[in-house]
């Protein structure tokens, strides 16, 4: 009889471990005939040199620069996001070069081994078996997670960094695993600085004991030691607030009256993105929506949970709360071509949330035929979902890929023969397929702004857009010399720096 029973238990903790897998793969499947399979996207272009460069030159350096930048970190340094996706990358760009193939693989096993991790989160969350292996098949098809499979984007890494860490805090019962979970609660931060609101989940779980004996030692020592040396000499961004926000406080005659009308005037901003919101006409709007009504099902599962579901419910919410107010006063989340920041910022919180929904979704107590209902329903409306935003993302895509393509293949014409070893120009893919070649991709604004950013760095080539305002700064100044004048029809205006 104990045999049997020992037997049981591990067809279901098999089941619990190769069921999500393949339900993951099948789904990468079909989004694999359905996706665009390009690169297109500037920080694809940006993740993937930055791998390669980690593997040939052993830098975490950009090859790709902001003019606003360059002014006030000099050169070189890093790239604006946190390197984690950049260091996870090089293995496979090692292997398959910087490709989107090489980022597909990453993001495919992030995928596969998130669904298990939302098994194990469950099985130290809810009662039921069932319903952890309930809530790791719905993960499988949960929007926007699939739709990021085939982009060179770090969400899915992000998303199993958090599910790690909390599959180790709800699991936690020595001070082994307390140590594990502030290590990766600590590691969180080198792929996204605003996994670290997550902190009252990590609270709630672990007795006092461990909290201040393994936990805070470990995540503080990770802290220091691993992520703060490398999350350094980043770049500033002026669309991200911070850590651009400080840069210019700090130059300021009143830095703290500069700081506090650089955040209320983002806030406002943003207040007024969240309320032009329009989720029957766009996708990324539609899943903002859905990991709303995600959380409202949520807070109606708590009282199905015990008191230690209940107490990390209370501090999920917590940690949600405390995200929206970093969303709104230190990031720009507007639609950037349609890409709502906002959406990328809470999808690492939505498998947790998808957990905590998940005794509402699928009582045991429930007839058979109901709860098979509910789980097409929701299936249905979450593959619905997938599907829309796969086709946004491929016109998106598809969109930015004809512009760089036609940009990068007029640009080889003329710099090729040169080999320049750095251009200024809005040219991604160029830059991705011309390695090693720099690329000054935000333009001086004006004159004065080129004149200092021709004291800040050399480079050979400087092309631009027929409309750019720029122009009348490059028309017969000495610096320079225009190398397609014969092209009377030109979209792009390259010029050569002389000196």
């Amino acid at each position: 009889m104990k045999d049997r029973s020992l037997s049981s238990r591990r067809v279901a903790a098999a089941l619990g471990l190769i069921g999500p897998v393949v339900l993951a793969l099948a789904v990468v499947g079909v989004v694999h005939l359905r996706a665009l399979p390009e690169v297109a996207w500037p920080d694809e272009c940006i993740y993937l040199v930055g791998a390669r460069n980690v593997v040939e030159r052993g830098t975490l350096d950009t090859n790709f620069y902001l003019t606003y930048s360059l002014l006030r970190r000099g050169y070189p340094h890093r790239d604006v996001h946190m390197p984690g996706y950049v260091l996870t990358l090089a293995p496979a760009v090692a292997a398959l070069g910087a490709t989107l193939r090489a980022a597909a693989l990453v993001n495919v096993v992030a995928f596969a081994a998130s669904a298990v991790l939302v098994y194990v989160v469950g099985r130290g969350v809810l009662r039921d078996r069932v319903q952890a292996l309930a809530a790791a098949a719905l993960f499988a098809v949960l929007p926007p997670f699939p739709g990021y499979v085939f982009i060179a984007y770090p969400e899915l890494v992000v998303a199993l960094v958090f599910l790690a860490g909390l599959a180790a805090v709800v699991h936690a019962r020595g001070t082994g695993m307390a140590v594990v979970a502030g290590v990766l609660f600590a590691l969180g931060a080198l792929f996204r600085e605003t996994l670290l609101v997550a902190l009252p989940i990590y609270i709630v779980r672990l007795p006092s004991r461990l909290r201040w004996r393994a936990f805070a030692p470990a995540a503080a020592a990770t802290l220091v030691f691993v992520v703060a040396p490398l999350a350094r000499d980043r770049a500033v961004h002026p669309n991200a607030l911070y850590p651009s926000v400080i840069e210019d406080a700090r130059a300021s005659g009143d830095p703290v009256a500069t700081l506090v009308r650089a955040v209320a005037g983002n806030v406002a901003t943003n207040v007024r993105s969240v309320g032009a919101m329009d989720p029957a006409t766009r996708a990324e709007d539609a899943v903002l929506l859905a990991i709303v009504v995600l959380g409202l099902v949520a807070a109606l599962s708590g009282r199905r949970l015990d008191d230690e579901g209940r107490r990390l419910a209370r501090a999920t919410f917590l940690s949600l709360a405390a995200l929206t107010v970093a969303v709104l006063a230190l990031y720009v989340v507007r639609e950037r071509g349609g890409v709502w920041g906002g959406v990328r910022a809470y999808m690492a919180w939505m498998p947790l949330l998808l957990v905590l929904a998940t005794p509402l979704l699928f009582a045991p107590r429930r007839s058979l035929p109901l709860m098979l209902g509910v789980g097409a329903a929701v299936v249905a409306a979450f593959l619905w979902l997938d599907a829309w935003q796969v086709r946004f993302f491929n016109r998106y895509k598809g969109t930015n890929l004809e512009d760089q393509a036609r940009n990068a293949a007029y640009l080889a014409r003329y710099l090729d023969p040169f080999h320049p070893r750095r251009i200024v120009s809005r040219s991604f893919l160029y830059g991705l397929s011309h390695y090693p070649v720099e690329v000054v991709w935000s333009l001086p604004r004006d004159g004065s702004e080129l004149a200092a950013l021709n004291q800040a760095i050399p480079y050979e080539f400087l092309a631009i857009h027929e409309k750019s305002d720029l122009r009348p700064a490059l028309i017969g100044n000495p610096r320079y010399l225009r190398v397609n004048k014969d092209d009377r029809g030109a979209e792009f205006l390259i010029w050569r720096r002389l000196y």
